[in-house]
């Protein structure tokens, strides 16, 4: 069964991680200030360890990416997470429902933007994935680092793939394409 499977560029990664930076920020300096300002005993201890393993989160984030260049780190997507979890244990849990939300949308932008090209379909990586089945499709192409699915309803996709991850020859797919649009 021939496979081929194509990395797209995620154009807008920059944009998510710098986002998911500043929630992370804005929330430790939340907490910060609510470990000073809460009323309670309890209150201050969980602002003030929350505080703590959100920044220890993000060192260990920033010592992998850019000391050992590890670029997918799960340590970020925690420190979301463990955000939402300090609100909701607080008296404050409709900020950390809220805040789990974007969490979500942040583990989605960080999957790999994988396009595996089948006999049967093509499995196209959006949110949620979608299967393209030959018979909708007019053309599919790969060239000069584009790839582009042409759809009979008028849609057209076209997307810059990751060349470092992808090692498709064009020849190959564009004539396993064609013969898969010819059945």
């Amino acid at each position: 069964m021939a496979q081929f499977e194509i990395t797209l560029k995620n154009e807008k990664k920059k944009q998510y991680e710098r986002i998911a930076f500043f929630i992370i920020i804005a929330n430790i300096a939340a907490f910060a200030f609510l470990s000073f300002a809460s009323i309670t005993r309890t209150g201050r201890i969980s602002f003030l360890v929350g505080a703590i393993a959100v920044f220890i989160c993000l060192l260990i984030d920033y010592f992998l990416i850019r000391i050992k260049n590890n670029e997918d780190t799960p340590y970020r997507v925690f420190a979301l997470f463990l955000i939402s979890m300090v609100w909701i244990n607080s008296s404050y849990w409709w900020i950390g429902i809220i805040l789990f939300v974007p969490g979500l949308f942040y583990l989605v932008s960080k999957r790999p933007l994988l396009v595996i090209t089948e006999k049967e379909k093509i499995i196209y990586p959006s949110f949620p994935q979608k299967n393209i089945s030959w018979v909708t499709l007019n053309n599919v192409i790969l060239k000069d680092g584009l790839l582009t699915i042409d759809l009979k309803n008028n849609r057209l996709i076209q997307q810059a793939i990751d060349e470092s991850k992808t090692s498709v020859n064009e020849k190959e797919f564009n004539d396993f394409c064609r013969d898969q649009l010819n059945k």
